[in-house]
């Protein structure tokens, strides 16, 4: 896998310390752009139709590559915000056998991260989007 870095992200724990830790809608989205910095940007041969996720208000890419068993993800976003849930969500699966991904409540370990209230509806879809991307 030499050529598909693994992003250093924080540890989902360390992420859901973080965003639980938010008293404001305000630092919610700070602390989501925050995030944000640490997803490696995709190259624009990498934002093809066929890795852009359908259903999402803002433009999303996601990349799977499977290594040794285990599943790795690169992905983007043209908004910061969703780059920032891209993190938080994608650190949850990075690194895990597909039937471990399969099995996970993805949408229980989100809710944990108190973003439900802080996301529109459409973006909520689209998050669900991501998450059904991530689990096939």
């Amino acid at each position: 896998m030499t050529d598909f870095p693994t992003p250093c992200f924080p540890t989902p724990h360390v992420i859901k310390q973080q965003l639980q830790a938010c008293r404001s809608k305000e630092e919610t989205f700070k602390a989501l752009i925050t995030l944000s910095k640490a997803l490696p940007r995709l190259s624009d041969e990498e934002k093809t139709e066929d890795n852009k996720i359908k259903g999402c208000e803002s433009a999303v890419w996601l990349i799977t590559v499977e290594d040794a068993g285990r599943r790795y993800f690169k992905a983007d976003s043209d908004a910061k915000l969703m780059r920032g849930v891209l993190v938080a969500v994608i650190s949850l699966v990075t690194g895990e056998k597909q039937q471990t991904i399969q099995k996970m409540d993805l949408k229980s370990e989100l809710a944990e991260l108190n973003l439900s209230s802080y996301l529109t509806s459409s973006r909520s879809n689209g998050v669900l989007a991501i998450l059904k991307a991530l689990q096939a």
